[in-house]
């Protein structure tokens, strides 16, 4: 399948990095994860930095996924992220926001995308780790957690695929989140 310019994912990364603001910042990794995951067939745009009507609830990115056989056929119709380009680790309670978003679209699946990661201990399940489990042990709700490490290592649409592939699986399977 088609090559990623791992050259401008990097370039747009780093303008993110000298923003200085954190809208800049958050625009810069939605750009990427934007540019990335609509280059697999049978997805396409929707939405970007959506806010519902009552003014409560921002959604970054919203695709559609027509779950074309050599795309993302294994993940729903509709794929909501969430741009979280900090130098921190995501905390336990911005991954239970995400995941009252998703739960409040009806959906049953959420990408996370955390520059450095979530809280806790991924095989131990702490911290935010236990908040993603929890979520998918009691109401089927998938969070499937992408790294800028892992968006940096995008070299074509088959590593977005793969990727994703790992990811799910490993989370239907029971294993770490991260």
């Amino acid at each position: 399948m088609g090559r990623f310019s791992h050259r401008a994912i990097a370039k747009r990364l780093a303008e993110g990095d000298a923003a200085a603001t954190t809208e800049e910042k958050g625009a810069a990794l939605e750009d990427v994860v934007q540019n990335s995951f609509c280059r697999v067939r049978g997805i396409g745009f929707l939405r970007r930095d959506q806010t519902n009507n009552a003014g409560s609830s921002e959604i970054d990115i919203l695709l559609f996924n027509k779950r074309h056989p050599v795309g993302l056929p294994f993940l729903t119709d509709y794929l909501v992220f969430e741009c979280k380009n900090w130098v921190s680790p995501v905390d336990s309670a911005t991954v239970a926001s995400f995941i009252a978003k998703v739960r409040a679209a009806r959906l049953e699946l959420g990408i996370l995308v955390a520059a450095n990661g979530i809280t806790g201990n991924a095989e131990q399940r702490t911290a935010a780790n236990d908040i993603i489990r929890q979520a998918f042990d009691r109401d089927n709700i998938k969070i499937l957690v992408v790294t800028r490490a892992e968006i940096e290592g995008f070299r074509s649409i088959d590593d977005v695929i793969a990727l994703m592939r790992e990811k799910f699986g490993a989370l239907i399977m029971g294993f770490a989140a991260t």
